[in-house]
Formats: structure tokens, sequence, C-alpha cells
């Protein structure tokens, strides 16, 4: 996979949601009102950003495909953001216009290089992928199941865009200092991690993950990331094995079907 094969992946995928069942009559009962609302909110306004310096840092790295690609990532995310925030006015929960969370990370970001910066998106998007799987089951509105699942699809594509690009500016690395700088984003990881369950923990525990389940998803999801970032290393995107070397564009990522609806639970107050 290069950055030409995933800037094609996400020129092919601008219409994702054009389709969405916005005509679904499905209004939230209270107990999903108040299991979702304070996390969506959190989650649309994190998704809602224009990475003027993250493009700015990718510009200074002589690789013009990634930029193109970093340029349709971001747009991606924009579109997240402008779905997330189309269902809330649907539902009459409302936006808000900043978050905690979101200054948290957009402040580490301003103070890092491109490689490192990089990783602190990793790790939101790790965080993300458990996120939205427990919303998924956290409502019974098949438009809002939709959403989820389809941003989980594009995730994958944004995990291997950044896997591919740390490699790249990473190198081989071996010894105490790699071996430090794993242990760093590891300790990122659990940091933000528990930040998130403290903000968004009606929204995980209605989607079926208390702490320790919620710890373990995002471990293995972690373990998976790692491995991606090894040079050489299979970019493996969830339903469809990429090859790191493979001459034409990637299969798309949404042939995956995860979640199946039979593994939805009742939405549940805390």
């Amino acid at each position: 996979m290069t950055f030409t094969d995933v800037k094609t992946y996400f020129e092919a995928n601008r219409q994702r949601f054009a389709d969405l069942a916005w005509d679904d009559p499905y209004q939230l009962s209270a107990a999903e009102r108040r299991a979702v609302q304070a996390s969506l909110q959190t989650f649309q306004r994190g998704e809602s950003s224009d990475g003027t310096h993250l493009l700015a840092l990718a510009a200074a790295w002589d690789a013009p495909d990634y930029v193109a690609a970093l340029q349709l990532f971001m747009q991606e995310e924009a579109t997240h953001g402008e779905v997330l925030g189309r269902f809330l006015d649907q539902q009459g929960l409302g936006r808000i216009g900043r978050h905690w969370l979101k200054d948290a990370f957009h402040q580490l970001g301003r103070y890092l290089g491109l490689e490192n910066m990089l990783r602190v998106i990793l790790t939101a998007e790790i965080i993300a992928t458990a996120y939205y799987r427990a919303l998924f089951n956290a409502t019974y509105s098949g438009l809002l199941q939709q959403i989820c699942r389809r941003i989980l699809q594009d995730e994958e594509m944004h995990l291997a865009l950044h896997c591919l690009a740390i490699r790249q500016l990473a190198g081989t690395r071996r010894g105490l200092g790699a071996w430090l700088r794993r242990l760093a984003y590891r300790g990122l990881l659990a940091g933000a991690a528990l930040a998130v369950y403290a903000s968004c923990r009606r929204t995980l525990r209605a989607g079926g993950y208390r702490l320790g389940t919620y710890c373990a998803a995002l471990a293995d999801e972690y373990a998976r990331i790692e491995q991606m970032q090894r040079p050489g290393a299979p970019l493996v995107l969830r339903g469809s094995p990429v090859s790191a070397a493979a001459p034409g564009p990637a299969a798309p990522a949404g042939a995956w079907q995860w979640p199946q609806p039979s593994q939805r639970i009742t939405a549940v107050a805390p």
C-alpha cells in the first residue's frame, strides 16, 4: 500500500454518507438520550477540525501524495462531524462549542513534530473504534447505527494511513530509545482512555463496556496498530488483509461487517 493508494481510496469514498436514512422516524427514548447525548456532543466536536497545523507539518515532508491523502483524510473527518451534528440537530440534542478533551489533544499536538503528532492522532482514533462500537449498541436508532458502522469503516483506512506514515518517519529505530518511545505512547493511550471513559462512561456502559472490557478492547486494538507500524508488516484492514507492497489500489475497508444486529443490547441508564 502506498500514499497514492490511500488517496485513491479516499477519493472513491467521498459519497459514503450520501444515502443515509435521514427519514428514519425513530426518536431516542429518554434513557437513550441520557446514555448518548453528552458523548455524542463531545465526539461531534472532536471530529470537527481544520487540521491546519497537521497539514503544515506534512507540507514540510517531501511527500506530495501523503499531503494529498492527508487533506482528504481531514475532509473525511469533517464529514463525520457534519453527519454527527446533523443527527444531534434532528434529535434535538444540541451541539457544543468546546470540550476539554478536544482542547487537550489540540494543545498537545501544537508542540509536536509530525511523527509524534500522528501518534497522538492514532491514540484518538484507537479510542474512537471502541466508542463507536459502544454507540452502535447503545440505542435502537437505525440511522445512528448506519452512521456508526460507516465511521468505523472509515477509521480502518485512517489507521492504515497513519501507520504507513509513522513507519516511514520512524525508520528502523531499535534499542532502548525505541522501547522508551513505545512505553511513552502506551502511557499516553492509557491516560487518554481513562479520560474518555470518565467523560463518556454512560455511552460506553450502555454499549456493553465496563472499564475492564473497555481497556481490554483498546489494548487489543493498540497491539494490532503497533504491529502495523513495523517496517514490512502488512497493513491489515478489518475484513481484508492488504499487503504493504501491493502495487494496485487498496480494497475498500467497508467489506467487514461488524457489528451484527444480534449484538445490540438495550440502552440503559447508568
